[in-house]
């Protein structure tokens, strides 16, 4: 343009004076028009001296943002964010047997021992009276959230992270069934049973893969060892979201894992694992455990053939000077909430598992992707000390000064020699299916079985359900449920899932204390005897929670996952 403006300039200063005579302008005119021909010339230099840059300007900025996206996408393939949110709603009716409940009338400050202790009131004829009848809940909702990152700060490091939110509608605490089941916050319950409205840590941990080239892994944090396979498929998942099995072990705890993986002659990895259940401190005379509750042992992942859907997982742990009481706020029986300080290590407790796992298609029966597993556990509780529990005895006058002397699974008694010390062993068996149903688009129907004996004992805090893991019963439990796939939409995240599920449990006891290492089990129907003390029939008995004989629980869960 600038060109062409000047030849123009160019032209008409050469043309012949005739030219302008003939025209009939005057040298002045024309000269006045030459000059703004330059003006306008130096105007149009400059605009485009200040297009060019600002094009120049542009190009820096596209440059830049080319630089800011390719680092967030190169971010981005190494850093991931997904969770899920539900709201559950409950309905539960249970039935207490013909029984004595509870230890102690309630809590004060003792002049015998200059702190606070359980009493127990002798002339309370309430308190030696049996109990029994209906107890009920007709609604309970709760909310939960879990957000899951996962960030690769190496070729072969990667760092895993969940949150958690888990509330009871209406609550501020895990105070939903005080009374019949033992409701706590501690170490073992942030972030897997009901409390306040914070995000708790469920768990974060770091990996060291491919250690030396080989397939070798160490791994330190707070440990992926809750909703472990086959509880995922009732949780209406595809995949499992723990290292171990859930049938000896559903609580989170701090510690360590290495493991291997190989290939043949099929694939699948062993870890063998550590960790840390209480930390005593430095040493104390009073009020405090004097040893540290360690956990450790192995999970082998016999075979795990994702090509195939083969799962097949063998476990085995120790947990070390196990507490009498996890140190936290524990909700019990009549005494009502209190601080509580773990203050004896009363011995071991020996976990065996194992657990197979298979999807399968029925042709016969038109059926395909039918998940199926069966899994056994063994518990071997193996006391070593005989602890004592302070309190005060009110005879109507004074407090006397009492103690009341307790182990593992031996039962609460006024006598030393009365509590039972021997090692006890019990067994657990869980079966069930989750099928697809082929008429009904999304729909999934399950099936479940699971059986406890007298003396089962597993590790199990965290759960799915309100009030109790299923799998600690001593008894029966049968579950139905009922996974419905919602039409929200086409998804916009791999991890997008919106479904509805439908469930109903049965729970019928055989043994009292499920899921408790304190107190002895007894058959529901011996929890009415008594004997005789001081000519005074007393309970035979005593329970340090309302015992059942049976418990049904309906629940409705939208869930969504993003």
């Amino acid at each position: 343009m600038v060109r062409y403006l000047g030849l123009l300039l160019a032209f008409l200063l050469v043309l012949p004076g005739g030219l302008w005579a003939y025209t009939g302008a005057s040298q002045d005119e024309l000269l006045q028009r030459i000059q703004q021909l330059e003006q306008e010339l130096q105007t149009l230099k400059k605009q485009l001296e200040e297009m060019k840059q600002a094009q120049e300007e542009t190009s820096d900025t596209v440059d830049e943002m080319s630089d800011v996206v390719d680092k967030f996408k190169d971010n981005m393939g190494k850093f991931q964010i997904w969770g899920d949110i539900r709201t559950r709603l409950d309905s539960t009716r249970a039935y207490v047997p013909e029984s004595y409940w509870s230890y102690f009338n309630g809590f004060h400050y003792s002049n015998n021992y200059k702190k606070m202790v359980p009493i127990y009131d002798a002339t309370d004829l309430a308190h030696f009276r049996p109990i029994k009848g209906h107890r009920e809940n007709d609604t309970v909702w709760t909310n939960r959230m879990r957000i899951n990152f996962k960030v690769n700060p190496t070729e072969n490091t990667n760092v895993k992270v969940r949150l958690a939110y888990y509330k009871i509608w209406g609550m501020s605490d895990d105070y939903a069934s005080p009374e019949i089941f033992p409701s706590m916050n501690n170490n073992f319950t942030f972030g897997v049973r009901p409390s306040d409205s914070r995000l708790y840590v469920d768990r974060a941990y770091f990996n060291w893969v491919n250690i030396g080239g080989y397939p070798i892994w160490m791994s330190f944090g707070r440990r992926p060892t809750t909703h472990g396979a086959p509880q995922h498929l009732r949780e209406g998942l595809d995949k499992r979201e723990a290292s171990p099995s859930g049938i000896n072990i559903d609580i989170p705890f701090d510690g360590a894992t290495i493991g291997f993986q190989y290939r043949w002659p099929w694939p699948g990895r062993i870890r063998f694992c550590y960790g840390r259940g209480f930390e005593s401190g430095f040493k104390l005379y009073r009020d405090r455990a004097k040893d540290d509750v360690d956990f450790y042992g192995f999970v082998w992942d016999v075979l795990d053939d994702p090509d195939r859907n083969m799962l097949f997982i063998v476990q085995a742990f120790k947990a070390e000077g196990v507490m009498d009481f996890p140190e936290g706020t524990w909700f019990m029986s009549k005494i009502g909430p209190m601080h509580v300080t773990t203050t004896h290590n009363l011995g071991d407790i020996y976990e065996l598992g194992a657990t197979w796992l298979h999807k399968v298609d029925i042709p016969y029966l038109g059926l395909e992707g039918v998940d199926y597993f069966i899994s056994a556990g063994l518990s071997i509780t193996d006391p070593d000390k005989v602890a004592a529990m302070e309190y005060d005895m009110y005879n109507g006058t004074d407090y006397v000064a009492k103690k009341m002397y307790y182990t593992l699974l031996g039962g609460f008694a006024q006598a030393k020699s009365q509590v039972d010390t021997d090692t006890h062993t019990g067994w657990a068996v869980y079966v069930g299916a989750r099928i697809p149903v082929p008429w009904v688009s999304g729909a999934k129907l399950g099936l479940e079985y699971n059986y406890g004996s007298k003396w089962w004992m597993p590790f199990m805090v965290a759960t799915d359900d309100l009030y109790i893991n299923k799998l600690v019963t001593r008894g029966h439990v049968a579950e139905v449920y009922w996974i419905q796939d919602l039409p929200a939409g086409d998804a916009l995240s791999k991890y997008a899932r919106v479904f509805l599920r439908l469930g109903f449990q049965y729970f019928w006891f055989n043994y009292s204390g499920s899921g408790l290492w304190l107190g002895e089990p007894h058959e529901i129907n011996e929890l009415n005897d008594t004997v005789l003390m001081g000519g005074q029939p007393m309970p035979a008995n005593a329970q340090m929670f309302e015992p059942l004989d049976h418990m049904y629980n309906f629940y409705a869960s939208f869930e969504v996952y993003f």
